[in-house]
């Protein structure tokens, strides 16, 4: 059966959802990341922070929809 893997990179994490082909939740995960405040007014995050919470949240909700 086909199933789709959608990632969402949002301000304070990714969410990562696997679906089937009649769009049921197969399984699904959140990471959260940090929102950084340098200075009084200003928000930061760290890519490599965006990159290492997919790879987590991918290989969780593959190896769970297993």
């Amino acid at each position: 059966m086909p199933a789709y893997l959608g990632i969402d990179v949002g301000t304070t994490g990714c969410k990562v959802l696997l679906i089937n082909e009649i769009g049921r939740v197969i399984e699904s995960r959140t990471e959260e990341y940090p929102l950084l405040t340098p200075k009084p007014g200003w928000s930061e995050q760290n890519p490599e922070d965006w990159w290492d919470a997919a790879r987590r949240a991918v290989r969780a909700v593959l190896s769970r929809s297993r």
